[in-house]
């Protein structure tokens, strides 16, 4: 009896340890429900917490850390038709994270060809989003993301450390000027200073930015 209520006991710490469990950091909306509560910064919830986004309100977002993992999520209300999903059916549909993973290990292919695998073609924006690549670029190489605004064609400059790239909105930074943050068309070069060459890596990369309070939508 009691080998039995100990492998009960184990199998139960089991199924405990695989749940995701988060907790939030930001909120841009304080119209968004958890599991039927208001959303605010400190609360904990799991992958199976219903979110209940506001109807009249777009952009909505809510910033959380994986307390297991110590990974940053963001779980972004889309055009989606339920108004309520568990936190794990956001995730999955919102698969472009805060923390978005891309591991290409044990491909024997050039680093354009990782890269041109590595971006997607959308990602969501709030103040810092890190690609994971496990690609190391050669020192004499850097990503460059280009985008237009208001009739100028932006280049800049993406961060990379520890086999990271790092989008955040110093993007909207040009020459000291800050410019407002919006949605975008991102292309992604690889330029090489030894040679002066570009390397087109991706084109047509949707970023939209996420405000810190969320837009109210007009009533029809």
């Amino acid at each position: 009896m009691r080998l039995s209520l100990i492998l009960l006991f184990s199998v139960f710490n089991i199924l405990i340890l695989r749940a995701d469990d988060y907790k939030v950091l930001f909120v841009n909306s304080n119209d968004i429900l958890i599991d039927g509560k208001k959303a605010q910064v400190g609360a904990t919830f799991n992958d199976k917490s219903v979110i209940t986004w506001a109807k009249n309100q777009d952009r909505q977002a809510i910033k959380a850390v994986n307390v297991k993992t110590n990974k940053m999520c963001l779980f972004v209300s889309q055009a989606m038709e339920k108004n309520s999903l568990t936190a794990y059916e956001i995730l999955t549909a919102n698969k472009h994270l805060s923390t978005h993973d891309a591991y290409m290990e044990g491909m024997d292919v050039s680093v354009p060809v990782k890269l041109r695998k590595l971006f997607d073609e959308n990602y969501e924006l709030f103040d810092t989003l890190v690609i994971e690549t496990n690609v190391d670029l050669p020192p004499s190489c850097s990503l460059i993301a280009s985008y237009d605004y208001d009739g100028t064609r932006v280049s800049k400059t993406l961060k990379t450390e520890r086999r990271q790239v790092v989008i955040d909105r110093q993007l909207f930074t040009v020459e000291g000027k800050k410019l407002t943050p919006r949605d975008v068309l991102l292309t992604i070069d690889l330029y090489n200073k030894e040679n002066g060459a570009y390397t087109f890596i991706k084109g047509d990369v949707k970023l939209m930015v996420i405000p810190d309070k969320a837009e109210i939508i007009p009533a029809q």
